[in-house]
């Protein structure tokens, strides 16, 4: 869509916002509105607890982002909703479908991923996938965003490799792992109790992982001050990952009492704003 930006404001803004809600002014429940311009194309769509405050409101806000999508208003509908938390979700499915030019909360594209671990022989294997394997038996996810996933999962697989075999240097990372790209799969030498930890670690209930990771990697004398700050930034991308992925994951699904092991993709958008709505 294409917005005319010079198009001179006729109306003032309040007589805009008046002419485009008409005779009847909404109720004061929740719901979601939607804003348009002359030409019937979407300019914004919004939630409310009070539909009625939240759209008078518009008059006379003084948001210069507001006042220039006000310019263009030419009506609003409405759509009353039972609760706040169904407005929340139809307000994420609206913007998703319909992109409008004056949102940009939920309004791109993410890319989301499952992170799964099997055994094969006496290694365990990690795979990074956007959809769920079915040969592998513990699956994690989804998680939210393309390139903190795989750089949180990048410096998990490094920090193993260095807790299993300690490296004076960062150049005796295998090759796959020194990479721009996280690998799809790889496989390390784990013994059973670091597997315990990687689950919790990639549940989110514990990140003591994370911890006995770092340990590690400050009892090793390193040879040169690069190999020193690259581990450092390493351990920085993993503990992120963990808070703004598994554990977030984690809390969402007790704070909302979710029986299921994974979250799926169409689904984490909405409980991510339910979460921050609470």
């Amino acid at each position: 869509m294409t917005l005319d930006l010079f198009e001179p404001a006729a109306l003032t803004q309040k007589q805009r916002v008046n002419s485009a809600l008409g005779e009847d002014l909404p109720p004061h429940h929740p719901g979601v509105y939607t804003m348009y311009d002359r030409h019937d194309q979407v300019l914004y769509v919004g939630k409310a607890k009070d539909l009625q405050q939240r759209i008078t409101s518009y008059r006379y806000s003084k948001s210069k982002k507001t006042q220039r999508m006000v310019a263009h208003l030419e009506r609003i509908s409405y759509e009353v909703c039972n609760t706040e938390t169904d407005a929340i979700l139809l307000e994420n499915l609206l913007i998703r479908s319909l992109r409008p030019p004056f949102n940009h909360a939920n309004k791109k594209p993410e890319t989301y991923y499952y992170i799964s671990t099997a055994r094969r022989g006496n290694k365990r294997e990690f795979r990074l996938s956007m959809r769920i394997p079915d040969d592998y038996p513990n699956v994690y996810g989804c998680f939210k965003g393309h390139l903190k996933t795989r750089k949180g999962l990048g410096a998990l697989l490094k920090l193993l490799y260095v807790f299993n075999r300690p490296i004076r240097s960062a150049a005796y990372l295998p090759s796959q792992l020194l990479n721009r790209i996280t690998p799809q799969k790889f496989q390390l030498e784990l013994n059973s109790q670091t597997g315990v930890l990687v689950d919790q670690f990639l549940k989110g209930s514990s990140s003591l992982l994370a911890d006995e990771l770092e340990s590690s990697v400050m009892g090793i004398t390193f040879k040169d001050r690069f190999t020193e700050n690259y581990f450092d930034n390493e351990l920085e991308q993993l503990r992120m990952f963990y808070t703004l992925g598994p554990n977030r994951n984690f809390r969402m699904k007790e704070e909302l009492g979710l029986e299921s092991v994974l979250i799926n993709q169409d689904e984490i958008d909405d409980l991510l704003a339910i979460i921050k709505k609470s």
